[in-house]
């Protein structure tokens, strides 16, 4: 049981490649590719939870926890680009920017500024593309922050914070 975590981390992993790869398929796989981002952010809030049920220390995988929901939100924008829902022209200078920014401050404030945008964009894109798929994505989101509440304000607050030891470092 106390490695059911990190399998948790790692299917988010696999969850990346598979809206990637739905990419090749197009738009008619906006409805998949939305049910598996819930199940991949589902086994986000779950990792964390078990981690600290069993008292777990962190493994490799563990400390690489960040990296697999940065790969999830890659893969999304990767998967609207490739289905043409995101103009590949905007897409490009984005992530040119981001990557920059990421690699030159090497703040989880900011590449958690450059990853929220994108986050949002499955649920703003299935709004007119898939309205069922968007409803059911909405009221995912309700039932996790309702179910997560005190872990998503402490991310918040982590995030204010990171923000200001760099605005200081800067």
């Amino acid at each position: 049981m106390k490695r059911v975590p990190d399998f948790l981390t790692l299917s988010r992993g696999v969850i990346a490649v598979a809206i990637f790869s739905l990419g090749f398929v197009g738009k008619s796989a906006l409805e998949a590719v939305i049910l598996l981002t819930m199940i991949g952010w589902t086994t986000d809030i779950f990792d964390g939870r078990l981690a600290r049920k069993y008292n777990k220390p962190p493994t490799w995988v563990g400390e690489q926890e960040f990296t697999f929901d940065m790969m999830m939100v890659f893969s999304a924008l990767c998967y609207l680009t490739m289905a043409d829902y995101v103009n590949l022209w905007l897409t490009l200078p984005y992530v040119m920017v981001a990557a920059a920014c990421i690699a030159y401050f090497r703040s989880k404030s900011v590449t958690m500024s450059f990853a929220f945008p994108v986050v949002a964009l499955p649920l703003i894109v299935a709004t007119s593309a898939a309205p069922r798929a968007a409803l059911l994505y909405g009221l995912w989101i309700i039932a996790m922050l309702l179910l997560d509440w005190p872990r998503f304000r402490g991310v918040v607050r982590e995030f204010i914070a990171n923000a200001r030891r760099l605005r200081r470092r800067t």
